[in-house]
Parts: structure tokens; C-alpha cells; sequence
């Protein structure tokens, strides 16, 4: 009982993650310019990175529902955010920034899946949860 709690408590506290991560991806793309937080990165390797650590971190967390459909609902939501920027005071949309943010999305939910084959049971304690 005590090894379903641990189970549980993880499963909520990545699914808190992976919500926190997609809100602030969301913040990120619809800031007004003047208000945009800049890494140093070039705009393009931030869409990899932001999306990348989303996909891997929301993979994760609702991998028994498939991580074709994770991958299929972030880069769609990616495409959403990139339109939505042609509302936000001082922002542009480009298919080139979607791109990355896919290729972005393709990266993170990727490295899950490579990983979760080096180490069965990353994701669920039976193992079977990537190969649905």
C-alpha cells in the first residue's frame, strides 16, 4: 500500500509539473514584447528548450496515455501559442518559430521515450506504460 502511495504522490506531483511548464510556456509566448524575459539564447534555441523540458516533463507525466497523443496535443498547442502571438502587443507569429517548438516537443518526448527504454518502469512501476 505504502509503494501505491509513493506511486501516487509521484504520478500528482509530475502532473503539477507538467501543467506549471505548459502555463508558463503559455506566459512566455503571450507577453508583450517590452515585457518579454530574454536568456541570452537566440529566440529560436529558447522555443527548443522551453518545448523540449515541456515534452519530456508532460511525457512523463501522462504517458499512459500515449506519447504519440502528448507529442500530437503540444505540438498543437505550440501552434496555437504561435497564432495567439499576433495579439499580444509587439509580438509576430512564424511557422519557422513553430517549427522549432515542435522540433522542440519531438526532442523532449523523444529523449523520454529513449530513456524510458534504458530504464523500464520510468514511468509506471509495471514498464508498459510507453509501449501502449
Amino acid at each position: 500500500m505504502a509503494g501505491l502511495r509513493r506511486v501516487f504522490r509521484l504520478k500528482t506531483a509530475s502532473r503539477i509539473l507538467a501543467w506549471s511548464c505548459i502555463l508558463a510556456v503559455a506566459f512566455l509566448s503571450l507577453t508583450p514584447a517590452e515585457q518579454m524575459l530574454r536568456t541570452g539564447f537566440g529566440g529560436r534555441v529558447e522555443h527548443v528548450l522551453a518545448y523540449a523540458a515541456t515534452g519530456f516533463i508532460t511525457g512523463l507525466a501522462f504517458a499512459e496515455r500515449g506519447l504519440s497523443r502528448v507529442t500530437l496535443a503540444l505540438v498543437a498547442y505550440a501552434g496555437g501559442l504561435e497564432f495567439l502571438q499576433r495579439f499580444s502587443p509587439g509580438r509576430i507569429s512564424s511557422i519557422v518559430d513553430f517549427m522549432f517548438s515542435g522540433t522542440g516537443v519531438l526532442v523532449g518526448v523523444g529523449a523520454l521515450a529513449l530513456l524510458a527504454k534504458w530504464l523500464p518502469g520510468l514511468t509506471e512501476p509495471d514498464g508498459h506504460v510507453l509501449s501502449r
